[in-house]
């Protein structure tokens, strides 16, 4: 870029020139990479303004926030100019940075200013990318309660290339009564699901008359999520987003490749019927025979389960497509009820339940933990193929 100026010789202060400034703004496409805030206009005024600020990630002089040992003056003034070193920031946010330096550290910060550039290249090179509706559905009865802000599935889905299609949905199961997760639990939550999102699609059309795509993100116990799966419904169209506490809905790898799913099949006999799901955490064998005595067990596993192996959206699609090549087998074998013991992440649950809508006409009778009971399985809720879709 230009040359910079020292404006103040005795600390080594470098300003950014104007033209540097210029790029940092047609960058950052005028809003503030932190919070969003349209930095082309003051809302207060009624009127266009230019109000935003150009912000050091490594500062402009030796002694600026953020300042490592190794940010002498050359340094600083190797980076004043640099666009990968600047942020647009509203004037609230700069002073937040700058105070609180320790809780935005030079690794922080350049990592969100990369994603945000990406997210604002990606929406400037698909000028025709697809919308859909954001789905939010979160339970009340964690220990701790997680809630997901409706502007981190925003941004989830702006790094695809997706914009929202009017107001986003959010769904709050209700808390089990002093019965717990009986049967009348179970209804009120169907219930609950398919009157949102029947009252709420009703009202939205997608693309030429078609079924809106929905951006869906659920965070609840996995008997509810698979619920929330089959009211979606198989032909729904749908994007499943996977929440994390470390990479909230980002994925956390785009290139990693889906686990080997494993699957044994069960033992001849007439026992019944049980679908074990090791993917997140290893299923004890025993306590599925303790829950199902006499049980011969089918187990669909990965190598090493665990609650962080959705990496991207494949390893959703990976999972559906094993799972699928062994259920009409299975169906096949009893005429009997399928018993499911699954430890499987919320995007998966989710999966589980649209597969089971309209490819897989059999009874399924979900078993979950339950923490009344030294945390045995219990039998929830059974699925069938007489559920709705929501069109």
């Amino acid at each position: 870029m230009g040359k910079q100026k020292n404006s103040n010789a005795g600390t080594g202060r470098y300003d950014t020139d104007e033209m540097t400034k210029r790029v940092v703004w047609i960058q950052a496409a005028g809003h503030c990479e932190l919070c969003g805030t349209d930095l082309m206009y003051d809302y207060r005024a009624g009127k266009p303004m230019k109000w935003g600020e150009v912000a050091h990630i490594l500062p402009a002089s030796p002694k600026g926030p953020r300042a490592q040992a190794d940010h002498d003056e050359a340094k600083a003034e190797s980076l004043t100019n640099d666009p990968a070193n600047l942020m647009l920031l509203c004037p609230g946010c700069h002073d937040k940075i700058d105070r609180d330096d320790d809780g935005y550290p030079e690794s922080d910060l350049s990592g969100l200013h990369q994603a945000y550039l990406e997210r604002v290249r990606l929406a400037a090179t698909t000028p025709d990318g697809g919308r859909a509706i954001p789905v939010i559905v979160q339970s009340q009865h964690f220990a701790t309660t997680n809630d997901i802000p409706v502007r981190d599935l925003l941004v989830a889905m702006s790094a695809e290339g997706l914009t929202a299609f009017d107001h986003p949905i959010k769904i709050i199961f209700p808390p089990p009564s002093h019965r717990g997760r009986d049967e009348h639990y179970w209804q009120s939550i169907q219930d609950n699901v398919q009157h949102e999102l029947e009252q709420q699609l009703k009202r939205r059309g997608g693309a030429y008359g078609d079924a809106p795509t929905l951006a869906v993100v659920g965070l609840a116990d996995i008997p509810a999520l698979i619920m929330l799966g089959q009211v979606l419904g198989d032909r729904s169209k749908r994007l499943l987003f996977s929440f994390s506490r470390e990479h909230h809905l980002r994925w956390p790898n785009q290139a990693a490749e889906p686990p080997e799913f494993l699957f044994t099949p069960p033992a001849e006999g007439a026992g019944p019927l049980a679908l074990v799901l090791s993917v997140s955490a290893h299923v004890p064998i025993r306590d599925v025979k303790e829950a199902l005595p006499g049980a011969r067990i089918a187990e669909l596993s990965i190598p090493e389960p665990s609650y962080a192996m959705v990496q991207n959206r494949r390893v959703i699609h990976a999972f559906r497509d094993a799972l699928q090549k062994h259920l009409s087998r299975l169906e096949a074998m009893t005429a009997d009820k399928i018993h499911v013991f699954a430890a499987i992440p919320a995007a998966l649950a989710i999966e589980f339940g649209a597969l089971l809508t309209t490819q897989h006409q059999h009874a399924y009778l979900i078993f979950d933990r339950s923490k009344d009971d030294q945390n045995r399985f219990k039998p929830t809720l059974q699925l069938g193929h007489q559920a709705q879709e929501v069109r």
